[in-house]
């Protein structure tokens, strides 16, 4: 594919715009980030009858107050003849989460709602051992993925390890990953903002994982097509390393570019046809896709170059090139 204009000439630049993309996407989505309930403590309750939802949320509120639990989250709906209770606030242990179950509803009692534990119809905790687990879960799977991306990229390139050293492509892979993870989760933080509804979950999580062996793969076609050029360059007394990169980078654009159309029309498909949770694994892998192949192509190859030393000893010729 012929190069309409330059990427590695201007590295630092595409570097530094993908540093300010970042920190944007960072903001946007911790701002708006929100748990759900598999990260989180909860204790929902379905009750027979519609009660005051006012009355009811009121009560409840007053109740966490004098109980010393601040910042309460309660939601209330009345769904065919039942009242649904959906109760957050900040607990630490399982033992203190069954108290407080058991005082709801005696505060339910108590307060004339119900009269009595028989018209609890169902309720369900989330315990706080539990959430600790799949945050604790989470994080490690999101860790470990990006350690062995970065252990299998230092021996898969071992052979070039006199023009490029292992340790920056591995270098390169975490930078590239946590790139990858956190900038497309700004759509995701805005979708939180706007539909209260929406919040990070285990969807999100193998959404994140799905994209991180998607990116890695386009950055490893990239790689090893600036491998077989360096092994094609060897012999020779003196290399363009930003030469050999830019090739590279072109070389592979057109198969980038059709991977990236194939896979948005089939997740286009998902988001329209099929049901809710799939359509937020497509939101979440469709966003992914598009900034993973950013990264692979304009934050890569171009960190690589810098890390390497190259971008100030070959600058001049680099200019020269057409």
């Amino acid at each position: 594919m012929k190069a309409p204009f330059s990427i590695i000439k201007r590295s630092y630049t595409r570097v530094g715009i993908g540093v300010v993309v970042l920190i944007v996407a960072l903001f946007l989505f911790f701002s708006n980030a929100r748990f759900s309930e598999e990260f989180t403590w909860w204790v929902k309750i379905t009750i027979a009858g519609t009660l005051d939802e006012t009355a009811v949320k009121s009560d409840i509120v007053t109740f966490f107050k004098d109980k010393g639990y601040p910042g309460s989250e309660i939601a209330i709906q009345l769904e065919q003849g039942t009242t649904k209770l959906s109760l957050r606030t900040q607990v630490e242990t399982d033992e203190k989460v069954a108290i407080l179950s058991k005082d709801i509803q005696s505060l339910l009692i108590d307060k004339g709602y119900i009269q009595s534990t028989n018209e609890v119809i169902e309720q369900s905790v989330t315990w706080p051992s539990v959430w600790a687990y799949m945050q604790k879960s989470a994080k490690n799977a999101l860790v470990v993925g990006i350690i062995l991306m970065a252990i299998y990229m230092m021996f898969s390139f071992a052979g070039i390890r006199k023009e490029i050293s292992p340790s920056i492509l591995a270098a390169v892979v975490v930078g590239t990953m946590i790139f990858d993870v956190a900038v497309p989760a700004w759509a995701y933080g805005v979708w939180m903002m706007l539909d209260k509804t929406m919040a990070v979950n285990t969807v999100f999580i193998i959404a994140v994982l799905t994209n991180m062996w998607y990116s890695i793969n386009d950055t490893i076609i990239i790689f090893d097509r600036i491998r077989e050029n360096i092994k094609n360059k060897a012999g020779q007394k003196w290399i363009l390393f930003g030469k050999i990169f830019e090739d590279s980078l072109w070389q592979t654009m057109r198969r980038s570019l059709g991977t990236v159309f194939a896979v948005f029309v089939v997740i286009v498909a998902m988001f329209i046809l099929w049901t809710w949770a799939i359509r937020e694994f497509a939101f979440t892998i469709w966003m992914w896709i598009i900034f993973g192949s950013y990264s692979s192509i304009f934050i890569s190859a171009p960190l690589t170059y810098i890390l390497l030393g190259k971008y100030r000893k070959e600058r001049k010729e680099m200019l020269a090139q057409k």
